[in-house]
């Protein structure tokens, strides 16, 4: 076996050994949405469109809280690359990154918070009246109680991602879903005593179940030795604004670009939704399994990210090719899978969703589609995950654009809603923008990548170590530091 083969084969090991627990929390996560519907569609059909309608106006919120922290994973990567975890020293880098994160995710969640308390009080005004308005309040007026906890559990993972501590946010993750499901079932329907509180009783129990993720991810910290030393308090410090500054000025952009990808899928579902319930039906079928297949390369994405930050911290420029290029082989062959999977059973998928025979015949045939951009959809999550380990999350930002809201938008509308390019093709058409989308996307950050990987290989060599290791100690090296160094 050549050299060169050798090392791909080592790097795909690796990062499946990161990709794995990353996809395991993320199940554990989506579990927990799925216990709530179910355990709420059985108290009546109000209480489960609350916590629907709830989750829709939290979820894109929470998670533009959670793309600014995700700076704190390519930061830390780095600094553990340029060997900041070889003596107590170097160490600080790092642990004065994850110190930062942790001030960042409590200041985060202050607006948070206040916006969601806000918006439920004037759920009335957004049109949501009745006992749906009143249910769909007291939810958010109950999970923003979770929105610190959640936060801060986000910043502790982010920062032992960096360090390829992968284990501790599944274990969290799965003890947030074994808690979940008694917790709802106690202030749903009301047992030990407690009033049933139905819909909102969800609500609740989801602050609960972040307190316990949160707080299992501290009892982790108290038992790591290298995480107890970074995160004791003789060495806490007040918040330094220059690193915040750095981490806002990397996580930003990130965040903005999963708050307009977020947004498409519901303005898509707004177009929709005045062609009929079969339509939507259909389209809700598809679109839920193909975010769960999303699953897989998105973790792929996660390891991606730690090992292209780690090979920067290095300096080295091979391998930093040798992780992009793993990553998306590995990602391309769970992709061949996943869309062999979903063409050979899509109908029997469709079934455990709905059982109107409409519904299944559009369902099936929508999951083609899904199918159909699996191989791009898996390269373009990656070639995200890469472009963070580079903290090149501005590109990102502007590849969502362009490709989903410049391009796969309006091709959807005229595809499915108007007669510019023949009969409106309803589901259909945006599905096919969603192709072309993604597509893109994939085209587009994959030259992004390789641009990088350019300027790597030109300008590595004339990188001072010494330079480089200063400023690693200090904080980190964002990539607009990085490239001032080679232009040098």
């Amino acid at each position: 076996m050549s050299t060169k083969r050798r090392a791909y084969l080592t790097e795909m090991k690796t990062q499946l050994t990161l990709a794995v627990p990353a996809l395991l929390a993320q199940i554990a996560m989506i579990s927990m949405g799925f216990v709530d519907m179910v355990m709420t569609g059985r108290v009546g059909a109000v209480d489960m469109a609350a916590v629907a309608l709830a989750g829709s106006l939290w979820v894109p919120l929470v998670l533009f809280g959670q793309g600014l922290l995700l700076a704190v994973t390519p930061c830390v990567a780095q600094l553990r690359g340029a060997g900041s975890m070889r003596s107590g020293e170097h160490m600080q880098g790092v642990g004065h990154v994850m110190r930062q994160g942790i001030w960042m995710a409590l200041f985060i969640s202050v607006p948070l918070i206040l916006i969601v308390y806000l918006v439920s009080f004037h759920l009335a005004d957004m049109g949501v009246e009745g006992a749906l308005g009143l249910m769909t309040g007291q939810y958010l007026r109950a999970i923003i109680w979770g929105a610190p906890a959640y936060l801060l559990f986000v910043a502790l993972r982010c920062g032992m991602e960096g360090m390829a501590l992968m284990r501790p946010a599944m274990f969290a993750g799965f003890m947030g879903l074994l808690i979940n499901i008694p917790c709802n079932y106690i202030l749903i329907f009301g047992k030990l005593g407690l009033p049933a509180l139905g819909g909102p009783g969800t609500g609740v129990a989801t602050a609960i179940v972040y307190w316990v993720m949160f707080l299992t991810m501290v009892v982790y910290v108290c038992r790591h030795t290298y995480l107890r030393e970074l995160m004791t308090w003789r060495v806490w410090e007040v918040p330094v604004w220059a690193t915040l500054k750095k981490l806002a000025g990397i996580g930003f952009p990130g965040a903005l670009a999963m708050l307009f990808e977020v947004t498409l899928f519901a303005a898509v579902a707004l177009l929709i939704a005045p062609l009929g319930a079969i339509q939507v039906a259909g389209h809700q079928v598809a679109l839920n399994f193909s975010s769960l297949l999303f699953m897989v390369p998105l973790s792929i994405g996660t390891a991606a990210t730690i090992r292209t930050g780690f090979a920067l911290g290095r300096k080295s420029v091979e391998a930093v090719r040798v992780a992009s290029r793993s990553s998306w082989l590995l990602a391309c062959m769970a992709a061949c899978f996943t869309a062999l999977v979903t063409i050979l059973w899509r109908h029997q998928i469709a079934a455990v969703y709905n059982n109107d025979p409409v519904v299944l015949g559009l369902a099936s045939h929508l999951l083609l589609f899904a199918a159909t951009y699996q191989i791009t959809d898996a390269v373009q999550v990656v070639s995200v995950g890469i472009l963070r380990g580079y903290n090149d999350t501005r590109a990102i930002l502007c590849v969502t654009l362009i490709s989903y809201w410049v391009f796969a938008l309006p091709v959807g509308y005229t595809l499915g809603r108007t007669h510019l390019w023949g009969d409106p093709l309803g589901p259909q058409g945006f599905w096919t923008a969603f192709i072309v989308g993604v597509s893109i996307a994939a085209v587009l950050l994959v030259i992004r990548v390789r641009v990088l990987e350019r300027r790597l290989l030109s300008g590595f060599d004339r990188i001072r170590v010494k330079e480089i290791g200063e400023a690693a100690r200090r904080e980190f090296v964002p990539a607009e530091d990085l490239a001032k160094m080679i232009a040098r």
